[in-house]
């Protein structure tokens, strides 16, 4: 398994990658990236911990010890023994601070491995080559070396009064192939920790008007010939530990990504040129990612639990029936969320590939309740914390034998040290009164689909189609009678490999 210090002597290989105004040398080394770069590390770090062992780490197949990124779930147990894992490495890694570590990264790349064949069947351009080969020997490649494999699937922003703008657009597309490979053209707008990966995932979601040259899924280094990461102004507090204890553990640096005639082999390509494709697969490519980001956000609302309690002890207002009634709030947000993951896990199937998924519309049901309720949860935050979310000293003020005495009185309270709720107040800052702590609430609003479109798409999964099988309850109480196997409906159009995606 690899360790931190490995991962960061990995990402000094040449890659362009700009933050902000500057083109920064390292990333492992630069002062707008090191923090990030060391939280990964941190990542890589707690597999190799004795008392985590049993938690982060398996023996495979063939007795070999693999860091839990890297394990395949056959069972709900297994699915659980996953899920205790990835809520391990968010609770110790600032509990959601560092949305996307590399676990979650590769976690995508499931729906790959799990039925590579329609991915190689379904493409157009390829001269007839068997794609699944490169498949299964990316997967082999990056679980062997312990790698991170970040996403790019979102394309550029376009004129959507009109279907012709799509192809007007500068997205991603192949200008050429070979015998040896495709070269591509092109950008992907949004790209969630390129800079910090040791692959770059590209992928597209299916847009009206798309073309099939903009149709590719596959791998690319960051440090490829044309590769340039164009990163956003860092909101990384880097050196501030004490003062911002979740905001200098790094910014995850969402980006644009620009491919100037970068080749890639065949064996690194997964799928190209089919639309209709495209327009099945990638939501089912994110499910894994979607049931980790459902994880996240259960351990996110327990956070804020915690944090409702120990800031209004401090203050002395937790004895108060009505404030007791607003926490109460905080718990069933947080069972709520939790019901949704042991549901969505109980409730699974098993993929064509034999792994054991979790339900479907659970978990991208409880993503929605997640974020149909967090800003009101989050404003509740703020107002019980009251001055304290935002009024407090320095940590330097506090040091001052001048000041002491005066600041020790303001935060004193029924129960605790004075110098604890500074440590809370810190934290509630930087999660919701800070731009580091925007960022991370902008992300998990768009964390693969917004609200609208984990709607939309999750209508368009076959069962919920009128002549699916979720329907046939109510076909029963009208006394209407079942659909014919010989009739033609909206259920049986989607492409059965995707139909087995998403419900047994």
């Amino acid at each position: 398994m690899r360790t931190g210090k490995e991962y960061l002597a990995a990402l000094n290989d040449g890659r362009k990658v700009w933050v902000g105004d500057e083109l920064v040398d390292n990333v492992a080394t630069h002062p707008r990236t090191r923090a990030y770069a060391r939280r990964l590390a941190d990542f890589y770090d707690l597999h190799h911990r004795p008392d985590l062992q049993d938690v982060m780490t398996f023996v495979d197949e063939e007795g070999v010890r693999r860091s839990m990124t890297w394990f395949q779930h056959r069972t709900k147990d297994d699915l659980k023994r996953k899920r205790r894992y990835m809520e391990t490495v968010l609770r110790e890694l600032g509990g959601g601070a560092t949305p996307r570590t590399p676990d979650v990264n590769n976690y995508v790349l499931l729906t790959y491995v799990d039925d590579p064949e329609p991915w190689s069947s379904q493409s157009v351009g390829t001269g007839g080559r068997d794609l699944t080969e490169g498949i299964i020997d990316f997967w082999n490649v990056v679980r062997e070396g312990d790698l991170n494999t970040t996403p790019a699937f979102v394309d550029p922003q376009t004129d959507r009064s009109r279907e012709s703008a799509q192809a007007e657009s500068p997205a991603l597309r192949v200008v050429s192939t070979s015998e040896e490979g495709i070269t591509v053209r092109g950008v992907k707008a949004i790209g969630t920790g390129a800079a910090f990966g040791d692959w770059i995932h590209i992928g597209v979601f299916y847009r009206p008007g798309i073309l099939p040259e903009q149709i590719i899924f596959g791998a690319v280094k960051p440090n490829a010939p044309g590769v340039t990461i164009i990163c956003r102004e860092s909101n990384v507090r880097d050196g501030e530990e004490v003062e911002h204890p979740l905001a200098s553990q790094g910014d995850e640096l969402d980006s644009v990504i620009v491919f100037e005639d970068v080749f890639i082999p065949w064996n690194r390509v997964f799928h190209i040129g089919n639309p209709q494709h495209a327009s099945l697969y990638p939501q089912r490519v994110f499910d894994w990612l979607h049931y980790q980001a459902l994880v996240r956000q259960m351990v996110r609302a327990e956070l804020m639990l915690g944090l409702t309690l120990l800031i209004t002890e401090h203050i002395g207002t937790y004895q108060l029936p009505p404030v007791q009634t607003r926490i109460a709030r905080f718990a069933g947000f947080h069972q709520t969320l939790k019901a949704h993951v042991i549901a969505s896990e109980d409730e699974g199937f098993t993929t064509p590939g034999g792994l054991y998924k979790p339900n479907v519309l659970m978990f991208d049901f409880g993503r929605a309740y997640y974020l149909e309720n967090v800003a009101g949860m989050v404003n509740e935050v703020i107002d019980l914390a009251g001055r304290a979310s935002l009024i407090f000293p320095t940590e330097g003020q506090w040091q001052r034998p001048e000041l002491r005495p005066w600041l020790e009185a303001l935060q004193t309270g029924p129960v605790g040290r004075p110098h604890d709720r500074l440590k809370i107040s810190r934290v509630i800052r930087d999660l919701f009164l800070s731009d580091w702590g925007d960022r991370i609430s902008t992300f998990e609003n768009f964390n693969g689909t917004p609200l609208l479109a984990i709607r939309t798409l999750t209508m368009k999964r076959a069962e919920l189609s009128p002549s699916g099988p979720i329907a046939d309850l109510a076909r029963k109480v009208c006394g209407i009678e079942g659909v014919s196997d010989e009739e033609e409906t909206a259920y049986k159009a989607q492409a059965s490999y995707a139909r087995r995606q998403d419900a047994s």
